[in-house]
């Protein structure tokens, strides 16, 4: 109830201020960037978003995505405050103080999050929908290249649908995509979202320490440590990661943290905390596999590869 009162209270002021925009544009002309030419058209265009943004929140059905869009919406609006507020312009022929901008930019934040709140947006979001359905593995990615050309993605899963197993993804220098795991149901569950030219069964051993792990298989052997990296601290609703994390991931780190699997499945990678591999040995039926690089050619195996820089990360992924 206190969703929706505040999603139509909102909902209404924005539908309100839109439509002052056509009513009185000349009011909001001053405070429009001077980057930006034409100031009456983005005065004119900003009220036709806040329009259809606060119509979107009187309806369930668009709430959760008009709530995002309003978030964004305040985020870009504030660019005209910040411009009043640097450039000390005055309006109506006021000009104002600190100490109301500062107001003005803890109202902004407050409403950003109302928002957030009444679309259950992340750190707001319960339970998920469909949350009974969902195929949860929780454990650590690491991928890796190595100058011989040699690629990995390793999987190590600590809680999942499964128990706890572990995984490699690997391209070799051909590009032949090899899965290694050490269980036949597990490597076809696997193989079945993702694409491999071969699939062997072996055990795939790793140690970890608190800087890094120890991986072997019947041929491979790898050890590498890892940065202190950054936590990210707060849970995300799986919109989300869809919606607004994706894009982060895709400009920062060339991946992808939302997806199709080849067996149509909807799948969510959340990364809760990220460190970049700092130092990495790796053999090969005992030879050298060389030093450790980026992974700079395509690896193929699914909707998105692994980060250009080498990298290990905590996640928990979500299948439906």
């Amino acid at each position: 109830m206190l969703r929706f009162v505040g999603s139509f209270l909102i909902g209404i002021a924005l539908i309100s201020i839109g439509i002052d925009h056509f009513v009185n544009p000349d009011w909001y002309v001053p405070i429009v960037p001077s980057l930006l030419d034409v100031p009456k058209f983005w005065v004119l265009f900003s009220g036709v978003v806040e329009i259809v943004v606060g119509l979107g929140l009187l309806f369930p059905k668009t709430r959760t995505y008009a709530s995002l869009s309003g978030a964004w919406l305040l985020v870009f609006l504030y660019i005209a405050n910040a411009n009043m507020w640097i450039n000390n312009i005055p309006l109506d022929g006021i000009t104002y103080s600190t100490p109301w901008h500062v107001a003005r930019l803890v109202i902004q934040i407050i409403l950003i999050l109302l928002l957030c709140w009444i679309g259950e947006i992340t750190p707001f979001k319960g339970k998920e929908k469909l949350y009974h359905q969902l195929e949860i593995f929780e454990g650590r990615i690491t991928s890796m290249g190595f100058s011989s050309g040699h690629r990995f993605v390793i999987g190590q899963w600590n809680d999942t649908p499964f128990g706890s197993f572990n995984d490699i993804m690997w391209v070799t220098p051909n590009q032949k995509r090899i899965l290694v795991c050490g269980d036949e149901k597990i490597a076809s569950y696997i193989s079945s979202m993702y694409t491999f030219e071969e699939v062997a069964i072996q055990p795939v051993s790793i140690d970890e320490n608190p800087n890094g792990l120890q991986i072997k298989t019947n041929s491979i052997e790898i050890s590498l440590e890892w940065s202190k990296g950054f936590t990210i601290p707060f849970r995300r609703s799986l919109f989300f990661i869809k919606n607004v994390e994706s894009w982060f991931a895709k400009i920062f780190f060339k991946t992808k943290t939302y997806g199709i699997t080849n067996n149509h499945r909807k799948e969510w990678y959340m990364i809760n905390h990220l460190s970049n591999v700092i130092q990495c040995e790796g053999y090969m039926n005992n030879e050298t596999l060389g030093t450790l690089s980026n992974i700079d050619e395509t690896c193929g195996f699914g909707f998105s590869d692994p980060p250009r820089k080498p990298s290990s990360v905590l996640v928990k992924t979500h299948i439906l």
